[in-house]
């Protein structure tokens, strides 16, 4: 194998937190560029946003909006064919932080336009994300803001908007605060019999409204804006984003930093990434990985890694086991991340993904007598993107390499056997504990 240096293992790092892992040679090749090269090359990404083929379900193609999990293939498979890791990123990330789910909502195409509208603008404003997020269809429906009219306003996109989308819970706003900001949210329709989504400004309080101490006939647009320009919301909006590329603390400097450099740029979200992508507590203990990975990212990350297209519909399931099924948030804040992604339940899953892999790959009967232990875990890490693992697991390949196939002479233990051997080697680099983290 060639030998690995700090900037792959950075390259590795960086496209793990920041995409879905590496393909086959990609961290080299990234890794040439050095860690801000790099960056800049995520940040900017340019040409086709997909590779290879896309998938194929019993020999036709993904049909998400009529059928039954096709939804969660369709973003699963774009995950795993990205060439625009952190944009597609950045969608997943969209996607926790305003979370909305299609159990409530009901329709898939609205599901879309939702993830086309956080892809499309995942790595600008955030000031023109949210003011877009406020008249997306799915958005409506979710938190009720369609329907929601004055005399009767509805409170759950107001509060959500300050408890979760813009400044966090408790954090500089009152009750009051929310109903107010509520009254100023009236006025957006749906008409069930054409599909349409409106806004009657006789449905709308034009009333005067009292939000953080301000008073004004506010209009939806202006709570978006008083919500992003209040003193609150950049250090929490940074701050999270922080930590959806890594579980340490943030450097109260490094925080200070992202803050200005937020504001300063008019709430654009590439700035505030640039400095989290090439700061050295990402690439903090790089041989002694730290963060879980998302079951969406471990997912894609395994078909990148040995170069799989999705074929049948086991990964709806798989990763409704894992806890993350896109387009199907559990609530309003999102999914719980880091530890709390690994469960037995959900190791399990993840273990079994990893089997059909493996199953489908290897048949019994495939490999020779011939093939030495050494070769044999060469074959494996070449056939799993040769991913980093520690020296314990490392070690233990070595003594199973040796172990699994001694005395194994007989016609009908080789054609098992020797097999088997390889479906375990890269069993334990697609699932087990060094695969877990990045």
């Amino acid at each position: 194998m060639p030998r690995t240096t700090k900037a792959d293992l950075e390259a590795e790092r960086l496209l793990w937190r920041a995409g879905f892992g590496p393909a086959p040679g990609e961290a080299k090749r990234l890794g040439r560029l050095g860690r801000r090269r790099a960056v800049e090359q995520l940040l900017a990404p340019k040409g086709r946003a997909l590779g290879g083929r896309p998938a194929r379900i019993d020999g036709g193609p993904l049909d998400p909006v009529n059928a039954y999990g096709h939804d969660v293939l369709w973003w699963l498979d774009r995950a795993a064919r990205t060439r625009h890791p952190l944009a597609e990123r950045m969608t997943l990330n969209w996607h926790d932080h305003f979370a909305t789910s299609n159990e409530k909502v009901g329709d898939v195409k609205l599901m879309m336009r939702q993830y086309w509208l956080l892809r499309n603008y995942g790595l600008g404003s955030f000031r023109a994300l949210t003011k877009r997020i406020l008249r997306d269809g799915a958005m409506q429906m979710f938190l009720d803001l369609a329907g929601s009219e004055k005399g009767s306003p509805n409170e759950n996109f107001a509060r959500e908007l300050f408890e979760l989308f813009t400044l966090g819970v408790n954090n500089g706003y009152t009750e009051r605060d929310i109903r107010e900001a509520a009254r100023a949210l009236t006025g957006f329709t749906f008409d069930y019999d054409t599909k349409r989504f409106g806004f009657d400004p006789d449905r709308h309080d034009r009333g005067v409204k009292r939000v953080f101490g301000k008073r004004g006939r506010f209009t939806p647009e202006d709570i978006i804006d008083l919500a992003i320009n209040h003193p609150k919301h950049a250090p929490y909006l940074c701050e999270k984003l922080w930590h959806y590329f890594t579980p340490l603390p943030v450097p109260p400097r490094t925080l200070k930093q992202m803050v200005s450099t937020y504001r300063r740029s008019g709430t654009e979200i590439r700035p505030v990434l640039r400095i989290i992508l090439t700061h050295p507590s990402l690439y903090a203990d790089l041989t002694s990985p730290h963060q879980v990975k998302p079951p969406v990212v471990y997912a894609a990350g395994m078909l990148r890694r040995t170069n799989t297209r999705i074929a049948d519909e086991s990964w709806i399931h798989l990763l409704d086991e894992m806890g993350q099924r896109p387009f199907h948030p559990p609530n309003v804040a999102g999914w719980d991340q880091d530890d709390a992604w690994l469960t037995p339940a959900t190791i399990s899953a993840r273990f079994d993904a990893a089997s059909m892999l493996v199953q489908k790959r290897v048949k019994d009967g495939s490999i020779s007598a011939s093939q030495s232990p050494q070769r044999a875990i060469a074959a494996a890490r070449k056939a799993t993107g040769d991913p980093q693992i520690s020296k314990r697991t490392a070690l233990a390949m070595q003594r199973y390499a040796v172990a699994s196939v001694k005395g194994r002479t007989d016609d009908w233990e080789v054609k098992h056997y020797f097999p088997e051997r390889q479906r375990v080697l890269r069993h334990v680099l697609l699932a087990g504990p060094d695969a877990q983290v990045c």
